[in-house]
């Protein structure tokens, strides 16, 4: 029973397909705008190849990543607190 509804439901959407002259209704043109690019972007990709990064690309991309100071990798030597180490360790420090 569903099998006969869905195919009436196809059949009415390409009847209406049909009588519109299969145009696309313009609430969707962005989006079949959209894929003819995208499709387009991938056909150049898939024949040609993809273009190499420039120098300039790269710090594009990079741009931000360095941090504004430079990181004190021994910072947390400060931390530590000396008094909760255990002998054996403070003298390790203090030597």
């Amino acid at each position: 029973m569903t099998n006969e509804k869905d195919l009436s439901h196809i059949a009415k959407a390409v009847a209406l397909a049909n009588a519109n002259g299969n145009a696309v209704p313009a609430k969707f043109a962005s989006l079949v705008d959209e894929l003819k690019q995208e499709a387009l972007a991938e056909k150049l990709v898939v024949e040609h190849g993809v273009i190499s990064a420039s120098t300039r690309d790269i710090e594009d991309e990079t741009n931000g990543w360095k941090p504004s100071e430079e990181v004190d990798f021994d910072q947390d030597e400060n931390l530590v607190d000396m008094d909760s180490v255990s002998l054996s360790m403070r003298q390790v420090f203090e030597s």
